[in-house]
């Protein structure tokens, strides 16, 4: 890796749903110690969309290594026309039924209408070895978009640890003609099968390693292609420290194909879904083009260039409280425009931060 000197860049990123702008600096600087994407018109043609949708998945990815859950967070919904949500939830366990809470945290209404990080609820049941797939515009008609949590709780409706969950999400848009799949984030619990999760009292579900497992504290994309018409690439975006009152501010670190770093932050207030190049110029590939790049890469095409990006929580502020080191899941969208094809990938992740919870709606980010 060779350095160069690069001029500092100033820009403003905007979440389309905050209101205010944040004033932030892109700055560059060589590479220092780095710790740690079927036109549907009704319900009836879903099955042959989905049949269609599933001969494009070769590039979908799955999570690496994950385990059955007693929480499973699905990145995004979205009930917008033309667009079809599926989710699948299934229990592995061959013994025991289980009750599903399934907790809808929307950030617009069904006519697309912005909302404040509104929640609601539905319950399902399993029988053992049983799986639910459903269609979120049915389960949930009067709502748009957002992202929705699933955990196992008993007949009285107490959350309790069932790690025997699994999962899967599937987007289908006719509108703009591509599809994709996902699999939740899972989140397992430490205490025996069928025994409490509550256990701060605070009726949040704890990311905190005892109601259960933490979080990861930073999420590595191993790879984005340089921005231009044909390439088009989202980055999904949930704050899971504060709650609906809270705006997140992240920090992103962003390596071209020579490892020369760039930095950048972006705020979003509890669920964001925004293109690679609202948050920094620094994606784009003409930008990329004038870096001290390597000219070898992207191997077998070398005209176009790539990276790979870290983004970790600074803090999340609400109009009475801040607070440091939140929690923040992210999901990478992918669209090549040209082609049709689309892939969505889960990050890597690294470390562990216990500062995640679901769903405070209070001004201090507890209950």
């Amino acid at each position: 890796m060779t350095g160069a000197s690069y001029p500092k860049l100033t820009g403003i990123v905007e979440s389309p749903r905050l209101r205010s702008l944040y004033e932030i600096d892109i700055s560059t600087r060589e590479e220092t110690t780095f710790k740690e994407d079927l036109m549907l018109g009704s319900y009836g043609p879903i099955a042959t969309g989905l049949l269609v949708a599933s001969c494009l998945f070769t590039t979908a990815a799955r999570a690496d290594g994950l385990n059955p859950g007693s929480l499973l967070i699905f990145p995004e919904y979205d009930n917008s026309p033309g667009v079809y949500t599926v989710l699948t939830v299934t229990n592995v366990d061959s013994q025991d039924s289980i009750y599903l809470e399934f907790s809808y945290v929307s950030v617009s209404d069904s006519g697309g209408d912005p909302l404040p990080c509104i929640k609601s609820t539905q319950t399902e049941l399993l029988t053992p070895r049983d799986s639910l797939t459903l269609l979120t515009a049915a389960h949930t008609p009067s709502f748009g978009e957002g992202f929705v949590y699933v955990f196992a709780k008993n007949q009285a409706g107490d959350p309790i640890a069932f790690d025997f969950l699994v999962g899967s999400h599937l987007a289908v848009d006719g509108m703009q003609n591509f599809s994709y799949s996902t699999n939740p984030f899972t989140f397992g619990s430490p205490q025996p099968k069928g025994t409490s999760t509550e256990l701060s009292g605070n009726g949040v579900r704890d990311l905190d390693g005892w109601e259960y497992d933490p979080a990861p504290s930073s999420a590595l994309f191993p790879r984005f292609l340089g921005q231009d018409p044909s390439r088009q690439s989202t980055l999904l975006l949930i704050g899971l420290t504060g709650g609906a009152a809270f705006d997140t501010r992240v920090g992103l670190e962003m390596f071209n194909d020579n490892e020369v770093l760039f930095t950048t932050e972006y705020v979003f207030r509890c669920w964001d879904r925004v293109p690679l190049t609202s948050i920094s110029g620094f994606f784009t590939q003409s930008f990329l083009q004038m870096t001290n790049e390597d000219p070898t890469e992207i191997v077998g095409a070398p005209g176009i260039d790539s990276g790979w990006f870290r983004i970790e929580g600074i803090s999340a502020s609400s109009s009475t409280t801040t607070l440091p080191n939140p929690v923040v899941l992210g999901v990478l969208y992918e669209r090549d425009t040209v082609s049709g094809g689309s892939a969505a990938d889960l990050p890597f992740k690294m470390g562990s931060n216990h500062n995640g919870s679901l769903f405070p709606t209070s001004s201090n980010g507890s209950f």
